[in-house]
């Protein structure tokens, strides 16, 4: 009797940069691999599955191992990432010709035209709770414009095109604050991020604890911090990304960005490195111990710890990657991440 292999076949998509994984070009095989409507060329060496070893060999898999396969789908499960724009009247203040506040918006829109089937964008802009920024008052937090969701582009632009600046200073802490307990960051069945921007020192209270807070969520949410110009205090955002849990390697470790190729930079590789590390699949596998996982053709190990491998949630039927697994899809270093259900080998590849 036969035992039939499950599998599915993910291509890996990323911006134009490549997330954190930078050029992946390299010096093995390279392939190029669509995912929501972008390209990306990624190399093709490492480590390689012997087949020859498997028993697979030439011809239908049947023929060396009693085994047969069939194609199971699976998707990505793109994360929560709420745009947090600062608006205060310093965003005013040009750079090469063109005020910070233009800048960004050009930044935001390219960020989410790349990158709206990879994550799912919302905004808030802070200070002020209406998008002239005639509502508001010292001290308080901005609002939510548009919440987390599946292709947003067209209304995040729609709030940009009549947002205004406006002189209630910069109240980081207490916009943080406001999304402690906010719907559209608790979601379980995904990762939820911040994507705080600001060019300014915080005015009112310290912003450090209220990222903290927010990673002590249940989901945590994440926060990324990307300073703006010259006039960011870099100590308070350096405690910012180290207590968000986005810290870079090397100083600073927030993404400083001081003209309009270094913000698009860091939005690319922010939207990299938030590439999804869940996969829902199609089908309930019959046996969750017979599920196997590889990067290309590399076997992955199953890690119930979750400090480097995957697992199986029956519960949301997904494949999760964690600790340098999940690293390595993030930084572009995988092409096809196959999911196996049956034996730990794959099926013939066309």
């Amino acid at each position: 009797m036969r035992t039939r292999i499950r599998w599915l076949a993910i291509a890996i998509a990323a911006g134009a940069c490549g997330g954190r994984g930078g050029d992946a070009g390299g010096d093995g095989e390279s392939g190029t691999t669509t995912g929501g409507g972008i390209d990306l060329t990624m190399s093709g060496s490492g480590p390689k599955l012997d087949l020859a070893d498997t028993g697979m060999g030439e011809g239908p898999m049947e023929a060396d191992t009693g085994c047969d396969s069939e194609l199971f789908g699976s998707e990505a499960v793109p994360p929560n990432v709420l745009i947090v724009l600062d608006r205060s009247n310093s965003m005013e203040t040009e750079i090469d010709g063109a005020s910070k506040w233009d800048i960004a918006i050009e930044a935001i829109g390219t960020v989410t035209a790349q990158h709206e089937n990879d994550a799912r964008f919302g905004l808030m802009l802070f200070p002020g709770l209406d998008e002239p920024c005639d509502d508001g008052a010292e001290c308080t937090a901005g609002a939510v414009f548009v919440d987390p969701a599946a292709m947003t582009k067209p209304a995040i632009d729609g709030v940009l095109g009549t947002a205004s600046t406006c002189m209630f200073g910069t109240p980081i802490a207490e916009n943080l604050d406001s999304l402690v307990d906010y719907a559209g960051l608790e979601d379980t069945e995904r990762a939820n991020y911040v994507l705080l921007v600001t060019d300014g020192m915080a005015t009112c209270a310290d912003p450090v604890p209220s990222v903290t807070a927010l990673r002590e969520q249940d989901p945590e949410i994440k926060t990324f911090v990307v300073g703006f110009g010259g006039d960011v205090d870099p100590a308070q955002l350096t405690a910012m990304a180290v207590e968000g849990g986005t810290a870079l390697p090397g100083d600073p470790a927030y993404y400083q960005a001081d003209d309009a190729e270094a913000l698009g930079d860091a939005f690319a590789d922010i939207a990299g490195t938030v590439l999804s590390c869940v996969f829902e699949l199609a089908e309930v596998p019959s046996d969750p111990n017979d599920l196997y996982a590889f990067f290309d053709d590399l076997l992955v190990d199953r890690d119930p710890m979750h400090m480097d491998g995957w697992d199986y949630d029956p519960a949301t039927n997904t494949v999760t990657f964690y600790g340098p697994a999940c690293d390595s899809i993030q930084a572009a270093e995988v092409q096809t991440v196959n999911i196996v259900f049956g034996c730990p080998m794959l099926p013939p590849q066309g």
